[in-house]
């Protein structure tokens, strides 16, 4: 829902959000344990329907509270707005987590069952939501999770009347939501593509469907139009067009074709087209097929073969059913393959090879440049994904990418240098393998599997003269050559080409104004630039001029960074202190499960993260790694059962088996991702939750020990150990994405490992009175 209304950025910090609540249950539980233990019953009776109603509230107040991310940098009133949604969505998490958490205090002697019991139904979560989305619609789903709390009660409805009173709101639930909820809109962000394509004139809405992979849009205005490579001197007119939008993000536009290849004149004067004119009768493979504009070039230059990857299947459907015939058939799969999987995935796992792959610009202009992608992971624009489509290609072959303009330019910068240092990784000559153009807002960048030759470089001068196309560069341009038409105001791409290519290229990277060091597979954020001197500028008298430059969603989530661990420490010493509590042996508490909770985080996200590459899709990586963690680590709980008089040599062990394994793991990264790529979706699944068990099943077992001997020593120390873990996972949960922007994940995962180490070594301290803090 969050990545519809907002962006991406929100997956991370509602899951920081979530882990706040149950961080913040354990100081509630802390201050409160006696009450709460007189009242255990009701309590586990009443929470669960506050949890229901406090879902249904926070849907509504996310339409009620306007908070818009691009606009905190020029509103303070937005970091408040930011606070409320914070706090909305932090209640249901909250009050879900008291239960959990007074189970622990109140039932001590089955800290590894309940523990299990958690995870268990965290882990199945996922799998189940999963299912759910194929089916069901976003509100849908959100009542159902609704009702589960409401069921949660039952156990605790110890009289007719409790029982009576849960019958009669579940009874009372679904006439509620279908008058509340089920035909309700989800609110975008006034910025996004969408809601400014639904501001055009005459625009309606002619389509919309929720599944696994977000919301696809379909919007019908006259004044729609999407071809961002085309040339301002095109002399043919334009098809009728549709916007194709995915979460409210700009896919690409549904033209009409009638089949007439006339209609199509357009396709050659677009910077995309480069391609067709130094081949002939091309094999194509082409990457986000989306509303199929790149497949109609393909048969209008006549391509010999053309196969398309298209991630999305709910995209490919709805343009071979709904829009088949106003696209001319555009997906017709007898006279193209289709393919509904990751591109990554595609180039890894086939051993096809083709005489051109094309991969195109796509989003708005806007959202670009407002920087709201910049924490994005794409593993399809990374160095080793470039490779891998340079042994795809057939010898003469072509690999045609596009990507946007801005001035300075950040997108189509950081994009040739990637390819630069692809190039030079398989030992090819790079000055001779590319050629870059541009028009007025896009930059398309050709890379040959082999040299260009002289007659290839004079079609390309050709063309763009016709076009009014401006050339960037090729093996032996010169200045004079670049900037003619569409002027900026520097020759970048010349000057960076050079010194690219040459032995200054480091002091290139730090010298320009935007972080433009290729991505990789360990740091695949594409679309981040972010560089502090851009902060500094913005702090300094340029102040707001510099605001088109900033990277805003990196901006944002360091400031929910900021906000969370704010709470974070409120919420976890200030309480300590004011209730006067003895802080005699709290310091090894609190290293030791604050130590777990910020180790877990950083092993679980950046699995996640690496794993996108193994299955190829973020919704199984997400769904396979959640799960698998927290189902392992609650059979770990269970086995941590049998051993109830854990010892440090018990704990020690456990911690030299997970850094053993987590250095397996680093290791043998590379050999995975190739041992995997030609087996079945289900296959890599099951083998990627089997790879998780060695890791995830220790994993589990330190936590619940460390309640188990808090209970004989400081038993009125668990709930803060709760809210200690708690809050740290929230640290976790946020700091791996900017951790591993830095440094890259194989960090990430070394500093969880480190972690790990720390909470071995304070474990023997645990539960000794013998220690100020």
């Amino acid at each position: 829902m969050f990545s519809i209304q907002y962006w991406y950025h929100f997956a991370y910090l509602i899951i920081s959000v979530a882990l706040l609540g149950f961080g913040t249950s354990g100081t509630f539980i802390f201050i409160f344990r006696k009450t709460l233990k007189n009242k255990t019953s009701t309590i586990f009776y009443v929470f669960p329907l506050l949890v229901f109603s406090s879902i249904w509230i926070n849907v509504y107040l996310g339409r009620v509270i306007t908070f818009n991310p691009l606009m905190i940098i020029w509103q303070a009133s937005e970091i408040l707005n930011l606070i409320y949604v914070i706090l909305a969505m932090f209640v249901p998490f909250f009050l879900g987590a008291v239960c959990i958490g007074l189970g622990f205090l109140v039932f001590p002697g089955n800290v590894h069952k309940i523990y299990f019991s958690n995870l268990l139904g965290s882990g199945l979560g996922p799998l189940l939501t999963l299912l759910t989305v194929l089916h069901l619609s976003l509100y849908e789903i959100i009542f159902i999770v609704s009702l589960m709390s409401i069921v949660a009660s039952f156990p605790a409805a110890e009289n007719r009347l409790r029982k009576s009173v849960l019958l009669i709101i579940l009874i009372a639930a679904l006439p509620l939501y279908l008058i509340f909820l089920h035909d309700t809109p989800v609110e975008m962000n006034p910025f996004k593509d969408l809601s400014r394509a639904e501001s055009l004139k005459e625009a309606k809405k002619e389509f919309q469907k929720f599944g696994p992979l977000g919301l696809v849009t379909v919007i019908d205005s006259p004044a729609y139009h999407y071809l961002p490579d085309l040339s301002l001197n095109c002399p043919y007119t334009l098809p009728e067009q549709k916007g194709l939008f995915l979460d409210g993000n700009t896919v690409g536009a549904i033209n009409r074709f009638s089949g007439k290849p006339e209609e199509l004149r357009f396709m050659e004067y677009r910077t995309n087209s480069l391609a067709y004119q130094l081949l002939t009768n091309p094999e194509v493979l082409i990457i986000g097929g989306g509303g199929g504009t790149e497949i109609l070039g393909a048969k209008y230059y006549r391509a010999k073969n053309v196969s398309v990857v298209e991630m999305n299947g709910d995209i490919m459907r709805l343009m071979q059913d709904r829009y088949r015939l106003f696209s001319g058939n555009v997906y017709n799969p007898d006279e193209c393959q289709i393919f509904i999987e990751d591109g990554r995935g595609y180039l890894q796992r086939t051993k096809e090879r083709f005489d051109l792959i094309q991969l195109s610009v796509s989003e708005s202009m806007d959202s670009a440049s407002s920087g709201v992608y910049s924490l994005n992971e794409n593993y399809l624009l990374t160095r080793e994904a470039l490779r891998t489509c340079i042994n795809r290609l057939n010898s003469g072959g072509l690999i045609s990418i596009s990507q946007w303009i801005k001035d300075p330019p950040r997108e189509s910068m950081k994009l040739l240098a990637m390819v630069i240092d692809a190039l030079e990784a398989e030992k090819k000559d790079a000055s001779g393998s590319i050629i870059m153009i541009r028009s007025w807002q896009t930059a398309t960048l050709l890379i040959k599997n082999g040299i260009f030759s002289p007659g290839e470089i004079e079609k390309t001068k050709t063309f763009c003269k016709d076009r009014l196309f401006d050339l960037c560069y090729y093996s032996g341009i010169t200045r004079d050559e670049t900037n003619v038409v569409n002027r900026m105001s520097e020759s970048y791409f010349f000057v960076a080409a050079k010194k690219l290519l040459s032995k200054e290229k480091e002091q290139f990277y730090q010298e320009y104004p935007f972080d433009i060091r290729p991505a990789t597979d360990n740091k695949p954020f594409f679309s981040h630039f972010f560089k502090t001197g851009i902060l500094k500028k913005y702090l300094s008298s340029e102040g707001r001029i510099v605001i088109p430059f900033m990277d805003w969603g990196y901006i944002l989530v360091w400031i929910s960074f900021l906000i969370l661990v704010l709470f974070s420490i409120i919420f976890i010493l200030v309480p300590l202190r004011l209730m006067g509590q003895s802080s005699r042996g709290t310091l090894p508490v609190f290293v030791y499960f604050g130590s777990l909770g910020l180790a877990y985080m950083f092993l679980e996200i950046s699995f996640l993260q690496q794993f996108i590459r193994y299955l190829y899709d973020p919704v199984f990586s997400a769904t396979v790694v959640i799960s698998s963690f927290l189902v392992y680590s609650g059979i770990g709980s269970l086995i941590g059962d049998k051993i109830r008089q854990a010892g440090p040599r018990h704990i020690s062990i456990l911690i030299i088996f997970i850094v053993v394994m987590g250095g397996i793991y680093i290791a043998a990264d590379p050999f995975l991702q190739r041992a995997l790529s030609g087996l079945s979706l289900w296959i890599r699944m099951l083998i990627c939750s089997l790879l998780i068990a060695p890791l995830a099943v220790p994993m589990g077992i330190p936590f619940p020990s460390g309640l188990s001997k808090l209970r004989r020593a400081q038993e009125d120390l668990i709930p803060w150990a709760w809210g200690v873990n708690g809050f740290f996972s929230v640290i976790g949960a946020s700091g791996t994405v900017l951790i591993a922007i830095g440094f890259g994940f194989k960090v990430v995962i070394l500093f969880a490992l480190t972690l790990y180490i720390l909470s071995g070594i304070t474990y023997a301290l645990v539960g000794s009175t013998n220690l100020n803090s």
